[in-house]
């Protein structure tokens, strides 16, 4: 059994690392490529962002993220860029693509390990398993029980209240919402609060203005110009949403538009937002009628 199998039965979640047509690193890990924004800020988080040599166009955290060369997106990863960094690992998730580009790496001897990136769970997987990649281990545990306990205050704070029902808006043109059984909906449900949306269907479908009007949220989250290409400035957002005070959460000062790009990635920033979902529930139980 190599290093790598064991790797896996430790974490005692087969499915969670797999490696593209069975290619795996030889020896030590030095150079690193990402190409997925939340991965790359899982491997600063452990100490290990010196060893990244290459990310994406859309990472931008932290800082020192900015000095590091690119390598195209998340579909449309150059292979020559990747192959000319000489890695020795490349790292992407499960989606959103870009896996038949990368499928010529393991073909040049570049090992590309496949991560999981469906919700909580697999951050927590994603923190040991790539504290192993990069011997990182005593890091990852920590970094790991530091985000668990984050996680576990707020789930505890959010006890005694009613849950309120909340819209999470993450697309304008056209409408598209977190759905309940996307990473963001699981975010609200440690937070307290009860996604419109029911856990069964799409995790970010598109929803017409008048389906949302009837769903009568008491709390709308509008994060649709997070991160890089945000399709609206904060503003813009609230704007939108005053035009429709026929809506509970408008009429009661309950819309909040924010801008973080750790709202859309699966790393160690995750308990942030479920914080400030938190605090977001909070203010609307003693809502002032201003919007923010």
């Amino acid at each position: 059994m190599t290093s790598f199998a064991l790797l896996v039965f430790w974490l005692a979640d087969p499915v969670a690392l797999s490696f593209l047509d069975g290619v795996e690193p030889r020896g030590g890990v030095a150079r690193v490529v990402s190409l997925a924004p939340n991965l790359t800020e899982i491997v600063f988080a452990l100490g290990a962002g010196d060893r990244l040599v290459g990310v994406t166009r859309y990472d931008d955290f932290p800082e020192e993220v900015k000095n590091i060369p690119r390598v195209g997106g998340f579909i449309d990863p150059s292979i020559e860029a990747i192959a000319a960094l000489r890695p020795d690992l490349v790292l992407c998730v499960r989606s959103p693509g870009g896996r038949e580009r990368l499928s010529v790496l393991p073909r040049l001897g570049i090992p590309v390990a496949v991560l999981p990136d469906g919700g909580l769970d697999d951050l927590y997987q994603n923190i040991r398993t790539l504290g192993e990649l990069l011997s990182r281990r005593a890091s990852s545990i920590v970094l790991d029980a530091m985000l668990r306990l984050r996680v576990a205050r707020v789930e505890s704070r959010a006890r005694g209240h009613a849950p309120l029902r909340t819209l999470l808006v993450y697309g304008h043109r056209p409408l598209v919402v977190a759905g309940g059984a996307s990473f963001p909906g699981e975010l609200l449900r440690f937070a307290g609060g009860e996604n419109v949306l029911s856990a069964e269907g799409p995790a970010f479908p598109a929803v017409p203005l008048e389906a949302i009007i009837s769903f009568a949220p008491e709390v709308i989250i509008d994060a649709s110009g997070s991160g890089t290409g945000g399709e609206v400035s904060r503003q813009e957002a609230l704007n939108f949403w005053k035009r429709y005070p026929v809506i509970p959460a408008v009429r009661r000062g309950n819309v909040h538009a924010v801008d973080s790009a750790g709202w859309f990635r699966l790393g160690p920033r995750i308990p942030e937002a479920i914080e400030m979902l938190r605090e977001f529930l909070d203010r609307a139980e003693n809502s002032d009628g201003e919007n923010h």
